[in-house]
């Protein structure tokens, strides 16, 4: 009897123990950290390229001078090429001081960018021998001059309010000898005029330019992929068709996208008004690159051309073998706002919803020369010459009805008074024979 009480006190326990762990399981409730809603869906990728400031970051000229006269590369990706080797240049001697003005040397280049860039960037995109304290202010062109006596470089970063200059050595003979062959023989180069009306002097090519007028095909980015970057819900999402060309998206909470079919873009905007926090050009494109970054989003070859920190906008410029392309409606520009400096997410953003695929066919025609422009410039009544702003020979695209293909078309274009304008041949020759 003794045996078999032992025995049911033991089986008793056994049950009582079983029953007390499954109550404990059935009750247990893990710490675990709740994620967003983004963070559990598969990274959205648009398909293109994840970028670094130095190929964002691009002068949208190098000018050799000699003397009195001025010359650029005949092929732009050779400026682009020159200006990739820049960053493997050792630079020595940082040091900064009050402004001598633009270097009066007769041989010299002068690297001119679209916008003007922070100094605090500079070692993101040039190697320092050592650890320079950079200066506050901004700069919008730098120019290179000769050391004959030992064969080296100094280049100059021109601060853009004319205070202040920096100034660093390149100690490299074999860099001195290419950039020094480049200025005295002329190759690879043509000759550049300067429209000196503006408020800083203005190079484009002197004589008449053969360029090509293409056909390329395109390749769609889906409305979709852009719902699942911009909120944080994309199920709740609803789409809402306002006509043939139009169709926008809401979740009633986080923002509205709407989609332009016809012109293949789109804009986003948060219609809730958060505060709006002032941020540094360097923070503003540090966190717009990582943006775009997070789901490659540089579809297309894109340069920074503005930042505007009064309203923390951030603008970049599509580019097609190493010219830019202009397009109404941000057909050919990314654009982002923010208003909060930790929020991640843009609070508007502008897009083309294309990326450039291959090339269909190709056409060269001659544009007007620099030289006709400049004078048709000065003597049109249109424009004021001191109100332009900038020059540039790129593309016009414009779409091939609904078909996946788009043109590219040759042109002068004029920044006048902040907006680029596609220029006339037409007119520009006939100011030519009139004057």
């Amino acid at each position: 009897m003794r045996f078999e009480t032992v025995k049911s006190v033991i089986l008793w326990a056994l049950v009582v123990g079983s029953l007390l762990l499954s109550f404990a399981l059935w009750n247990y409730k893990p710490e675990v950290e709740d994620l967003p809603p983004e963070q559990f869906q598969d990274r959205v990728d648009l398909g293109g390229d994840e970028e670094t400031k130095k190929n964002i970051i691009k002068p949208k000229s190098i000018i050799f001078r000699n003397e009195q006269h001025y010359y650029g590369f005949t092929d732009p990706n050779d400026s682009e090429t020159l200006y990739q080797d820049m960053h493997s240049w050792m630079l020595y001697d940082f040091r900064t001081e009050e402004s001598r003005g633009r270097p009066t040397e007769s041989n010299q280049l002068e690297v001119v960018f679209p916008t003007a860039i922070p100094m605090s960037m500079l070692d993101s995109l040039f190697t320092f021998n050592g650890d320079p304290l950079f200066p506050d202010w901004d700069f919008e062109r730098f120019f290179i001059t000769f050391d004959e006596d030992d064969s080296s470089l100094q280049i100059t970063f021109l601060d853009r309010k004319g205070d202040q200059q920096a100034t660093a050595a390149v100690n490299n003979s074999e860099t001195f000898s290419r950039l020094w062959q480049l200025l005295t023989t002329f190759e690879g180069l043509r000759e550049y005029a300067q429209f000196d009306k503006a408020e800083q002097p203005i190079y484009i090519p002197k004589h008449a330019v053969e360029m090509a007028n293409k056909s390329v095909a395109v390749r769609e980015i889906g409305s979709h992929s852009m719902v699942d970057v911009l909120f944080r819900n994309p199920d709740a999402v609803i789409r809402n068709q306002i006509n043939d060309n139009e169709v926008y998206f809401t979740d009633n909470a986080r923002g509205i996208m709407r989609v332009y079919q016809d012109r293949r873009t789109m804009e986003f905007q948060n219609p809730l008004q958060s505060p709006f926090e002032q941020m540094e050009p360097a923070a503003l494109l540090e966190r717009s690159k990582n943006n775009i970054n997070e789901y490659k989003g540089w579809t297309d070859d894109y340069h920074l051309m503005d930042i505007e920190t009064s309203i923390n906008t951030i603008r970049y410029q599509m580019f097609y073998d190493g010219y830019p392309v202009y397009g109404n409606n941000h057909a050919s520009m990314i654009e982002q706002q923010y208003r909060i400096k930790d929020l991640n997410q843009p609070n508007r953003y502008h897009r083309p919803l294309f990326s450039l695929a291959n090339l269909l066919s190709s056409k060269t025609e001659e544009l007007p020369s620099g030289a006709n422009v400049i004078d048709y410039l000065n003597n049109n009544k249109t424009y004021k010459p001191e109100q332009v702003d900038d020059i540039r020979i790129g593309y016009d695209l414009t779409y091939q009805g609904e078909s996946d293909a788009l043109t590219l078309e040759a042109a002068w274009f004029i920044n006048y008074k902040g907006c680029w304008q596609k220029m006339s041949s037409d007119d520009i020759t006939l100011q030519k024979g009139g004057s």
